[in-house]
């Protein structure tokens, strides 16, 4: 580099230093004192060039900073190291504080005598207030979700006990109604409603036990094809009211895993539900079942509605649900029962679907040799 480009590169630094407000730009010898101070750092400081001159490093820390040694430990770090990079408050002239992303760089000859160190920081005060604003709203959050929970089990409980004395009223009642056939309409019609709200406070109290960890797995030899059978089973009178066709396609020789057989019953019932739900009457729902590697795979397919694309990453959410004109109602927590049951039992679930009108399909995975541990999750 000539010494035309050098004096130009020492103009610019210069002038760099000079007008950049944002940074301090600061030079220390070796004793870690101050021997430039460039009017940036005047600026964020509000500490003028004369005051700071000669100045220790620790000058610029807060009381409880210096009491833990801070200055110190970062002059070491940077003489160890190289550098030392730092994201604390600063102090002002005024004592008022400013919180500073920065970093001090131990300053060496060809010989790695050192020489000194600069420092540069910038006043990043705007971002730690953003940093403490969403820390504040994640807080704000998790309480309102706790809340949530809390009141989701309350209110699941508190129901349980007038379901279960309307469920034995209407039993009582059903014993009469062969004496008075026009009852007998009115209570299937109730049977059916109170085990719909019955599922409903199930899957509630599910939800709640999932989101405190007190689900216990109750894990053993499972036969998959006898799971899918009972789900199946459940599931019949909804598949014939909507005259709809399902078909189980699977190998003949059992696949066995370890796992609960009641919740692994409830994901295939959950999916099968569903399909049923959003497929509508005359259409199809297949259960393809299978091994790949050291997997179980269930493949859970319809020719329903389709989920939008803008839906399929959210399908699994909680309370979520595909409006169409074939959903009747629902809270919107089967599928996030499926998501969470299959993930106890070390498995995965997955969704397709080409889109609006097009059917989907659900992707079970359950591993054939993991087996989950028999605590509490």
């Amino acid at each position: 580099m000539s010494e035309h480009d050098t004096a130009r590169v020492d103009e610019l630094l210069s002038l760099l230093a000079q007008q950049s407000k944002e940074h301090a730009f600061v030079l220390l010898d070796a004793d870690a004192r101050v021997l430039w101070w460039s009017p940036g750092a005047g600026y964020i400081f509000d500490r003028s060039s004369n005051e700071m001159v000669g100045q220790p490093l620790g000058v610029l820390f807060t009381p409880e900073d210096r009491d833990r040694g801070i200055p110190d430990q970062e002059i070491q770090l940077a003489v160890n190291f190289g550098k030392a990079e730092d994201d604390r408050w600063q102090l002002r002239r005024d004592g008022s504080r400013f919180w500073a992303t920065g970093i001090l760089i131990a300053l060496r000859d060809q010989n790695q005598n050192l020489l000194g160190f600069g420092k540069i920081l910038r006043n990043r005060t705007d971002l730690r207030e953003q940093l403490e604003a969403l820390r504040n709203q994640v807080q704000a959050l998790t309480a309102a979700n706790q809340r949530k929970d809390n009141f989701l089990a309350t209110f699941s409980h508190e129901l349980r006990n007038p379901m279960a004395a309307i469920c034995t009223a209407v039993e009582l009642i059903s014993r009469t109604a062969s004496r008075n056939p026009d009852l007998e309409g009115s209570l299937k019609l109730i049977e059916v409603q109170l085990d719909f709200v019955r599922r409903m406070l199930d899957d509630l109290l599910d939800v709640t036990r999932i989101s405190t960890g007190k689900v216990r797995l109750n894990i053993g030899p499972v036969v998959l094809q006898e799971v899918i059978e009972k789900a199946v089973e459940s599931a019949r009178p909804k598949v014939d009211e909507r005259r709809q066709r399902i078909q189980v396609i699977g190998p003949w020789s059992a696949i066995v895993l370890q796992g609960d057989r009641d919740r692994l019953q409830q994901v295939f019932l959950n999916l099968l539900s569903n399909a049923v739900k959003y497929t509508p009457e005359h259409g199809a729902i297949s259960i393809k079942v299978t091994t790949e590697a050291d997997e179980a795979v269930v493949r859970v397919t319809d020719t329903g509605v389709g989920i939008p694309h803008d839906m399929l990453p959210r399908i699994f959410d909680l309370f979520t649900q595909v409006e169409t004109q074939l959903s009747h109602g629902g809270l919107g927590i089967g599928l996030a029962l499926v998501k969470d049951f299959v993930a106890l039992h070390g498995g995965s679930v997955q969704v397709r679907s080409e889109g609006v009108g097009k059917g989907s399909e659900f992707m079970v995975r359950l591993p054939l040799k993991v087996q989950p541990t028999n605590a509490d999750l």
